[in-house]
């Protein structure tokens, strides 16, 4: 059950007793119980209260307690490494919720050998493969049924660092390219759709860029990784400018993953000879997102590095969202008032449920991540502490599960996790009540979880069961 912060003071229910003998004795611990929840406006039901308790004894009290207060809010942390990933992303969508998201990804090319080729060698063309995440739920976001521009290759002018990492923020990398003149064939991207069974997409870039480039091996330029560093540092995949349909997924982990020139000896004409510059060799790629809410998605999402904004500011509703660094903090503000119970209240079990906002979901929009629980400081960073360990995760993967409400009979989507042991550290004084942050297990993908609260529709709820010791 809910409870507003003007109810502070956890509500006890005392539960009925294995032990009580006589109908008079289980009448007397069902009327306690019954009135006990009428004082309180709880509207779980008798037979819900004691159940996974021990057996109450004669120095035990035992109690379920679901009125605390739970404060949500919406933390933005934009130091999404992307780096490292093994993933490309390209494209623009419009979500109703985020507003426009856009994707560029930027990749370092790798040589496996010298590129010397004959100068008697005569080109023919120069295309670039990028493989796509072959699960169709992981790599498309956006509305794969409209043809998009996929996708403008640019020139990269500025390295892709080798020992400091890249961001998804554009804000934290920012690396030159030439952004106004396309490689693609023709200076266009080839129009298409992200359809499900697409596996791979070729790209043939502009003859004069290919040409170029084999002289330059022809030449002796380009004997080293150094020098062809130097001759081009790598490429940016973008969308067109008026590109919106959805965000693709590209993989830059496998070998197929490359620019591949064509070219081939005069004397045999009929053999087609090629070299590769593979993504995978070059092992330097990163990808960043940005979403532009001027146009529509929630208001007052926070834009500012640790900003909290609070879910009665966004509609009672907060967000996990990897790429774009959103989080959702859980606080329980008055978990210290459980020490009414005692000095010696130990807590059995403590669980939140949490929905997941059952208008937010689309076949548009990949399925809602596993989320990451981490312990947090007072200026929402994770934190180690005793319950979380030197890494500050307090629980590495919570799954998103469907089952059928209670209330209202339909499929509900969330999240369940225990908050036990937190809850114990805080009122045994070990670790302070900062509350929880949660995240994306894959903080590098763009999936969405948009989770309810205590005063929304869809309810977040605590129930914690504690015993007294006497």
């Amino acid at each position: 059950m809910t409870s507003g912060s003007s109810h502070p003071m956890p509500t006890k229910s005392k539960p009925k007793s294995r032990r009580a003998s006589g109908g008079r004795a289980l009448l007397a611990v069902l009327l306690a119980a019954v009135l006990a929840l009428v004082a309180t406006a709880c509207t779980t039901s008798t037979s819900d209260i004691g159940v996974g308790l021990p057996s109450a004894q004669t120095n035990t009290g035992a109690y379920l307690v679901d009125t605390l207060t739970v404060r949500t809010s919406t933390v933005l942390r934009d130091s999404v490494v992307t780096s490292g990933s093994g993933y490309l992303l390209v494209g623009r969508t419009t979500d109703p919720l985020l507003g426009t998201i856009t994707a560029k990804s930027f990749c370092r090319l790798g040589m496996d050998a010298a590129f010397t080729p004959s100068g008697s060698f005569v080109y023919d063309s120069v295309s670039l493969v990028l493989p796509l995440i072959t699960t169709p739920t992981a790599y498309r976001y956006g509305d794969t049924t409209k043809t998009q521009a996929l996708v403008e290759v640019h020139r990269l002018i500025d390295p892709i660092s080798a020992t400091k990492p890249s961001f998804a923020s554009t804000k934290l990398t920012k690396l030159n390219y030439d952004s106004t003149t396309v490689l693609n064939q023709g200076g266009k991207a080839p129009v298409r759709r992200a359809r499900p069974n697409l596996t791979s997409l070729r790209l043939r870039l502009d003859d004069t860029f290919g040409r170029q480039l084999l002289a330059a091996g022809q030449a002796g330029r380009l004997t080293t990784q150094d020098e062809f560093d130097t001759y081009l540092p790598g490429l940016v995949l973008t969308p067109a400018a008026t590109d919106n349909a959805a965000l693709v997924l590209f993989s830059a982990t496998v070998t197929d993953a490359a620019l591949l020139v064509y070219y081939h000896d005069p004397t045999d004409a009929t053999t087609v000879l090629s070299s590769s510059f593979s993504i995978y060799t070059g092992n330097r790629n990163f990808y960043q997102v940005r979403a532009d809410r001027r146009t529509g998605g929630v208001m007052g999402l926070p834009t500012a590095s640790l900003q909290t904004v609070d879910a009665s500011r966004t509609a009672q509703q907060t967000f996990v969202e990897g790429a774009l660094g959103l989080q959702t903090k859980v606080e329980i503000p008055y978990l210290t008032n459980l020490l009414d119970f005692g000095a010696n209240a130990t807590i059995t079990s403590a669980d939140f449920t949490v929905p997941v906002t059952a208008s937010t979901l689309s076949p548009f929009v990949p399925t809602p991540p596993a989320l990451l629980i981490s312990t947090a400081n007072a200026v929402n960073q994770p934190v180690a502490t005793a319950v979380s360990g030197t890494t500050g995760t307090y629980v590495s993967s919570v799954s998103y599960l469907t089952s059928t409400s209670t209330l209202s009979g339909l499929d509900q989507g969330g999240y369940t996790w225990s908050v036990a042991s937190y809850c114990q550290a805080v009122l045994n004084h070990v670790i302070p009540n900062n509350g929880l942050l949660v995240s994306s297990v894959s903080p590098a993908l763009p999936s969405r979880a948009v989770l309810g609260s205590q005063r929304s529709t869809d309810k977040l709820q605590l129930r914690l069961y504690l015993i007294q010791v006497k």
